[in-house]
């Protein structure tokens, strides 16, 4: 009999994850990760319903501390990021480093063949090769944020409720007699208190990004001042004060300045995209490959999809020339690519003119 760690955060997903395979006849294991203090995910009361479910299934459950990781590999470069006057995207790297890297190494010391989580995401197959396609619930689909998975452990995931829309997932639910059938979803960042990224970094501490400095337009004039730059991201507008003709918006952040630039809407569309850290799926596609590839992209997790062109670097890097220049590429963020439903990969966005 095959044996499956499965991934509970104590919602909904998971637990009709756990329930479907339980199932099919695979012999289970409930793992949680506690990863911060005080959390919309895996917190507390996360912990005792993903406990009562595990009871209620009858399988062994267990609570893995994580929280020393995800403070270094997680939260820790979320700080630097805003800093270093990018957005960072924690849910993608907690996603890759944490919940997939880490948590198969301890799934395969606990004499696991599979790892399933309740993400809304797919396994297929193509010429025989595992391939991770999108969620057949548009809405709902988490595969940008499951860029970074790397090849070697993509045969060894199962996703339950990848093809299923949320209403199904729930009716499920409430037909298996599950009690987590009418749990909200955790929303926003996990470890940010109330969605309020500021005031978490100020409470965190941001180092530089907390400092008061000058907001300037492209030719130099000084039109401002700000209360620091990891309060702002690109494409944003309130906050920059009155006085000016038009109105202006954030177009790019200088940590070595302290300014944040602005400009007129115009401003903000850019169609040339450099990347770094990149992540591929597709075999041929490490990190000393060259080519070019057509693909679509997504440049942020709620933003559609883009038609672009995929130039390999060395190093990890990439460089994406947009099909048609797109507005806010905000540094920091997860450029993540597609070949119609299949995840190809993706990697981060570097800030215009650091090159790719």
């Amino acid at each position: 009999m095959a044996k499956a760690v499965v991934a509970l955060s104590g919602g909904v997903d998971s637990a009709v994850a756990a329930a479907l395979l339980q199932e099919e006849g695979l012999e289970l294991m409930g793992v949680t990760l506690r990863l911060w203090p005080q959390s919309r995910c895996c917190d507390e009361k996360d912990i005792e319903d993903a406990a009562d479910l595990c009871v209620r299934l009858g399988i062994p459950y267990q609570v893995l501390d994580y929280r020393e990781r995800f403070r270094e590999m997680v939260v820790d470069p979320f700080i630097a990021g805003y800093a270093a006057g990018q957005t960072p995207n924690p849910c993608a790297r907690c996603n890759q480093l944490l919940k997939f890297d880490a948590l198969w190494q301890e799934a395969r010391t606990m004499g696991a063949d599979i790892l399933a989580t309740g993400h809304y995401a797919r396994l297929g197959y193509r010429n025989g090769a595992p391939v991770l396609l999108r969620g057949v619930d548009r809405r709902k689909d988490q595969s940008y944020f499951l860029f970074g998975v790397s090849r070697e452990v993509l045969s060894h995931l199962r996703f339950p409720v990848g093809e299923m829309d949320k209403e199904t997932v729930r009716g499920l639910a409430r037909k298996l007699g599950l009690p987590l059938a009418g749990k909200s979803d955790s929303q926003d960042i996990c470890f940010v208190p109330g969605g309020d990224y500021r005031a978490f970094l100020k409470e965190q501490g941001s180092g530089t990004g907390a400092l008061p400095g000058d907001i300037v337009r492209a030719d130099g004039e000084t039109v401002g001042r700000h209360n620091g730059i990891a309060g702002y991201t690109v494409g944003q507008r309130r906050g920059l004060g009155g006085g000016s003709g038009e109105p202006l918006y954030v177009v790019a952040l200088d940590p070595d300045r302290n300014e944040v630039r602005v400009g007129p809407a115009t401003a903000l569309f850019q169609d040339r995209v450099p990347l770094h850290g990149c992540r591929w799926l597709v075999p041929g596609w490490d990190a000393g490959a060259s080519g070019s590839h057509a693909v679509q992209v997504k440049l942020r997790y709620t933003a559609p999809l883009a038609a672009a062109r995929l130039h390999l670097l060395p190093e990890g890097r990439g460089e994406l020339i947009l099909e048609e220049p797109q507005r806010a590429v905000t540094p920091g963020q997860a450029a993540v690519c597609y070949d119609g439903d299949r995840l190809l990969g993706g990697g981060w966005i570097t800030p215009a003119g650091d090159g790719a």
